[in-house]
C-alpha cells in the first residue's frame, strides 16, 4: 500500500466520524487553550508589577496542576467513547483484510492529525486571548495596564510536551483495546453490555452508607477548623457514594419496581422500567460524572463569587478601624506600659484619632470539659483536641474603659463572653483555679478583632493585672516556649479633620513609638483590602476558568451519551414497533426516559449542594466570610443559572438523540 493511502484513509475516517470527532477536537482545543493561558499568566513578568499579582500567580500555578489532572482524565474518558463507537468500523476493516498493524498506522495518523489541529488552534487562540485575560486581571486588581504583548514560549513548550504525552497514551490505550479483540468482537464492540445487569445489593448499600456518612459529617461538624480537616474525606465519601448509587443503586430500585407486579405490568411502566435497566447500566458512570462535575461547578462558582461580592463586608468585619496596632509583650511587666507608650507616640506624631479601642489580652488555648479549662495537651486524645477553646483574658480596667461601664469584681470573680459553645455555669475552673461567674456578657467590643477566629472562643474578664499575670505564669509553665504573650491592641480611626494619609500616620506612629518595635504589627484597612482583593480575585478567576472546563466536560459527556443511547435505543424502538406499539406510545416512552435520565444528575447535584452547604459555610469562615445570607443567595442564583444552561444543553444534545432514533419511528 502507498503511504498516501493511509493518510487518505485517516482523513476519510475523521470526516465520516465528524459527528463524534468535531466535539472531541473542540474540547481538546479549549483544554489546550486554557492550559496555555493559565500557564502563561502564571509566568507573565508584568504580573509581578501589579499589587497582589504575586498571589494571583501562585494560585494560577496551582491551577496548572488541576487542569493537567483534568485534561488527562477528561481526554481519556472521551477517547474511550470514540473507540467504543468505532470498534465496529475497525472490525469491518479487519475482516476485509486490513491487518492490525495497518489499523495501528491509520489510528496513529488520525491521532497525529487531531493532535496537530488541536495544538495549533489551542495555542493560537490561547495567545490571542492571553492579553485579554491579563487586562481582566489588572482590572480586577485595580492596577494600571502595562503596554506590550507577552508570549510565553515556556508555556508553549510545556503545552506541547503535556498534550503530546496525553495523545500518545490515548493512542497506546486504543491499540491495546484493538489488539486484544478478535475481528468478531470488534465488529460487535459497540453492542457490548446488552446483557441484563445483575443486582448488586452490597455495592448499593455501601454507596448509601458512604453518601449518608458524607452528608452526616457536613451537617454535624460545627467547628470551622474541623470542617476544613474533614472536608476532603466528606467529598471522597460523597463521590464514591454517588458513583455506587448510580451504578448499583439505580439497578436495585428499578428491579424492585419490576417485582411490583401491580406497578410493572402497565404499558408505560413496563417499557420504561425495562429500558431504564439497560440504560442505567450503560450510562451510570457517565451520569455520575455529570453529577459530580455539576456539583463542582456550583460549589466553585457560589463560593468564589460570594467571597468576591462580600469582600467589603469581610474587611469591615475583620478590620473595623482604619489602623490596628498589635504589640506582644515579651516581658510581662512591659504590658503595664504599652498603652502609655502608644498614647505618647500618637501625641508626638500629631495624629488625630477617633473611635479608639485600647485593651490588653492574654490568649491561651485550653481543653474544655464542662466548666473546666485545662492548659497543656501532651496526652490529649482526638476527642479532647476537638474541644479546644481559645480563652481571651482581659482586665477589668480595660473592659470598663472600652465599654464605658463601672463594673466591680472581686479577685475570685470573672465576667465571661462565650462566642462559641453555650455557657451556663455558675463557676469556672481555669488551670485548677476556681472563679465565680458574676455575669455572662451579651457582647464585648474587643471581640471585633477576633470575630474571624476559627475556633470556639470565650472572653474572660478578670479583676486586675495581678490575676492576669498569675494566669500568664500558669500558661507559661504548661506551654513553655510555645506560650502566648500578653497582647496589647490599640485600634483607631483617623479623624475626619486629619490631613495625614493612613500610610503617613502609620509611618509616623512607628517612628515615634519609644518601645521595642520588633514585636509590633500594624494593620490597615487599605493594606488588607489590597491583600484580600488579590486573594479573592485569584479565587474567582481560577474558579471561573475551572468551571468553564467542567461545564465543557459536562456538555461533551452528555453529547456522547446521547449518541450512544441513540444508537442503542434505535434498535429497541424498532423492535417495539414490530410487536405492535404505535409511534405515539414510542415517542412518549422516549421523552419520559430521556428526561428522567438527563435531569437525574442535576437533581442529585442539588441534593449534594444542600447537604454540603453547612460544611462549606463553616469553611468560608476560614476566609473571613460570615455573611450566610449572601452565600445562600449566591448559591441559589448560581444553581438557577446553571439549571438554565443545563436545559439549553439538553435541547442541543437531545437533537442528536432524536435525529438517530427518528429513523426507527
Amino acid at each position: 500500500m502507498s503511504k498516501t493511502f493511509y493518510f487518505r484513509l485517516a482523513f476519510d475516517n475523521l470526516k465520516k466520524n465528524a459527528k463524534m470527532y468535531i466535539p472531541f477536537i473542540l474540547s481538546s482545543i479549549l483544554t489546550i487553550m486554557m492550559y496555555y493561558m493559565v500557564s502563561s499568566l502564571s509566568m507573565n513578568p508584568n504580573m509581578i508589577e501589579i499589587v497582589g499579582g504575586d498571589i494571583m500567580q501562585q494560585i494560577l500555578s496551582l491551577g496548572i496542576y488541576v487542569i493537567t489532572v483534568f485534561a488527562v482524565i477528561f481526554l481519556f474518558y472521551t477517547n474511550s467513547f470514540l473507540i467504543k463507537r468505532r470498534k465496529r468500523e475497525f472490525g469491518l476493516f479487519n475482516i476485509l483484510g486490513m491487518e492490525k498493524k495497518h489499523l495501528s498506522i491509520v489510528i496513529a495518523l488520525e491521532s497525529i492529525i487531531v493532535f496537530l489541529v488541536s495544538m495549533v488552534l489551542g495555542i493560537g487562540i490561547g495567545i490571542l486571548l492571553d492579553k485579554a485575560f491579563y487586562l481582566l486581571i489588572a482590572k480586577m486588581l485595580n492596577a494600571s495596564i502595562a503596554l506590550g504583548f507577552y508570549i510565553s514560549y515556556q508555556s508553549i513548550v510545556n503545552s506541547i510536551i503535556l498534550f503530546f504525552i496525553i495523545f500518545l497514551l490515548m493512542y497506546v490505550f486504543s491499540l491495546i483495546q484493538i489488539n486484544l479483540s478478535n475481528p468478531i468482537e470488534l465488529l460487535h464492540g459497540d453492542q457490548h453490555g446488552e446483557k441484563e445487569p445483575k443486582t448488586k445489593w452490597l455495592l448499593a448499600i455501601i454507596g448509601l452508607i458512604c453518601l449518608g456518612t458524607g452528608y452526616y459529617m457536613s451537617v454535624s461538624i460545627q467547628d470551622p477548623v474541623t470542617a476544613f480537616v474533614f472536608f476532603m474525606v466528606a467529598v471522597i465519601l460523597v463521590v464514591i457514594g454517588t458513583y455506587m448509587l448510580f451504578t448499583a443503586g439505580s439497578i436495585v430500585i428499578l428491579k424492585l419496581l419490576r417485582k411490583n407486579k401491580r406497578y410493572y405490568y402497565k404499558t408505560n411502566h413496563f417499557i420504561s422500567v425495562s429500558n431504564m435497566i439497560y440504560r442505567m447500566k450503560q450510562n451510570a458512570v457517565g451520569l455520575g460524572n455529570i453529577c459530580i462535575l455539576s456539583t463542582m461547578v456550583l460549589v466553585m462558582l457560589s463560593t468564589t463569587i460570594s467571597l468576591w461580592v462580600g469582600m467589603n463586608d469581610i474587611i469591615e468585619t475583620r478590620f473595623p478601624r482604619d489602623i490596628t496596632v498589635s504589640i506582644n509583650s515579651v516581658d510581662s511587666n512591659q504590658a503595664l506600659y504599652t498603652i502609655d507608650d502608644m498614647n505618647n507616640a500618637i501625641e508626638q506624631a500629631g495624629i488625630q484619632t477617633d473611635d479608639e479601642l485600647i485593651y490588653r489580652t492574654l490568649s491561651v488555648s485550653a481543653i474544655n470539659k464542662g466548666n473546666t479549662y485545662t492548659f497543656g495537651n501532651e496526652n490529649a486524645s482526638l476527642q479532647d483536641i476537638s474541644n479546644v477553646v481559645v480563652l481571651y483574658f482581659i482586665t477589668l480596667d480595660d473592659y470598663n474603659r472600652t465599654e464605658g461601664t463601672n463594673v466591680n469584681l472581686a479577685p475570685d470573680e470573672v465576667l465571661v463572653f462565650p462566642s462559641g459553645k453555650q455557657f451556663d455555669h455558675k463557676t469556672i475552673d481555669i488551670a485548677s483555679n476556681t472563679f465565680k461567674v458574676k455575669g455572662i456578657l451579651d457582647s464585648i467590643k474587643a471581640d471585633s478583632n477576633y470575630s474571624a477566629n476559627l475556633q470556639n472562643s470565650m472572653f474572660v474578664v478578670v479583676d486586675s493585672m495581678d490575676t492576669l499575670f498569675m494566669i500568664d505564669d500558669f500558661q507559661k509553665q504548661a506551654y513553655g516556649d510555645n506560650a502566648s504573650y500578653i497582647h496589647t491592641s490599640y485600634d483607631f480611626n483617623l479623624s475626619k479633620s486629619e490631613e495625614m494619609s493612613v500610610k503617613e500616620a502609620t509611618d509616623a506612629l512607628i517612628a515615634n513609638y519609644p518601645g521595642d518595635t520588633t514585636y509590633m504589627m500594624v494593620d490597615t484597612q487599605e493594606g488588607n483590602y489590597e491583600d484580600l482583593l488579590s486573594l479573592y480575585a485569584s479565587f474567582l478567576f481560577i474558579g471561573i476558568f475551572l468551571s468553564f472546563l467542567f461545564i465543557m466536560a459536562t456538555v461533551l459527556i452528555m453529547y456522547y451519551k446521547q449518541i450512544t443511547e441513540g444508537y442503542e435505543d434505535k434498535k429497541r424502538f424498532e423492535i417495539m414497533q414490530k410487536v405492535g406499539l404505535d409511534k405515539r406510545e414510542v415517542k412518549k416512552t422516549i421523552n419520559s426516559q430521556v428526561l428522567t435520565v438527563f435531569f437525574l444528575p442535576l437533581v442529585v447535584a442539588a441534593i449534594h449542594i444542600v447537604f454540603a452547604f453547612p460544611m462549606i459555610e463553616k469553611m468560608l469562615r476560614l476566609l473571613y466570610l460570615d455573611n450566610t445570607n449572601l452565600y445562600i443567595m449566591t448559591t441559589v442564583i448560581c444553581f438557577g443559572v446553571f439549571a438554565l444552561v443545563y436545559v439549553l444543553i439538553y435541547f442541543l444534545t437531545s437533537k442528536v438523540y432524536y435525529g438517530i432514533v427518528r429513523n426507527a419511528m
